[in-house]
């Protein structure tokens, strides 16, 4: 072991198990997706425009 190593083992070991407690704790924490209710038409309109400019690029009608 070089003497870096042994001055920092401690800050390491306590990085690992805060990351296993973070992964631990939040891991089945799910994900919920929100809009905002007055740019909903917007969004869908460009998502529309986007998929038939996809569509139209690969040549399905």
């Amino acid at each position: 072991m070089n003497l870096t190593f042994q001055r920092h083992y401690h800050l390491i070991g306590l990085f690992v198990l805060i990351a296993i407690i973070l992964i631990l704790g939040f891991g089945d924490q799910r994900i919920v997706a929100y809009t905002m209710p007055s740019n909903e038409p917007i969004i869908r309109a460009l998502a529309q425009i986007e998929i038939s400019g996809l569509l139209n690029s690969l040549s399905i009608h």
